[in-house]
């Protein structure tokens, strides 16, 4: 059985998987931060209860996060209906179809050595340059660079064997 992880794991994990995912739904950095925010504070409170032995708790992360979206539309109603008249809205089978690819995703990130995982999470998350994650990683542009494409072909092969 594996330790259980804190909850700043889990956000120092995920949240660069759950901002991409929110942030390609909802199209606004400030409403996906907010978003990615709230989903973690759900997260956290659901853990309280949560069965690892049921679910994993990705899943978890992933079902919360697609509630967030949906709840964001439905607040959003008139900008919505509006979204849903001009097929904006992605429909059951593209949600279905990006759920399994989000939770490719997040396995093939989580699978990552930590060096590898932290380059990826600072260059796309955080929109880092290769020179600035070098000088704080204390690493050489080149090392940084070579990493990040071993991280970029890990995360090709993961994901072309689904």
């Amino acid at each position: 059985m594996n330790p259980p992880i804190s909850h700043e794991e889990l956000y120092l994990k995920y949240k660069a998987t759950v901002y991409s995912y929110i942030y390609a739904r909802v199209s606004s950095k400030e409403d996906a931060e907010d978003l990615t925010n709230e989903v973690f504070l759900k997260l956290f409170k659901a853990l309280e209860t949560f069965d690892g032995e049921r679910a994993k708790v990705s899943t978890l992360i992933y079902k919360i996060s697609y509630t967030k979206v949906i709840d964001y539309y439905r607040t959003q109603k008139n900008n919505a209906e509006l979204d849903e008249k001009h097929g904006i809205l992605p429909s059951a089978e593209d949600l279905i179809i990006d759920k399994e690819r989000f939770l490719e995703l997040l396995e093939a990130v989580s699978e990552l050595p930590q060096d590898q995982r932290d380059i990826i999470i600072l260059r796309f998350y955080k929109n880092w340059t290769l020179k600035k994650i070098a000088e704080e990683m204390g690493l050489t542009y080149n090392m940084v660079v070579s990493r990040q494409e071993k991280a970029f072909n890990a995360i090709k092969n993961k994901l072309s064997r689904f």
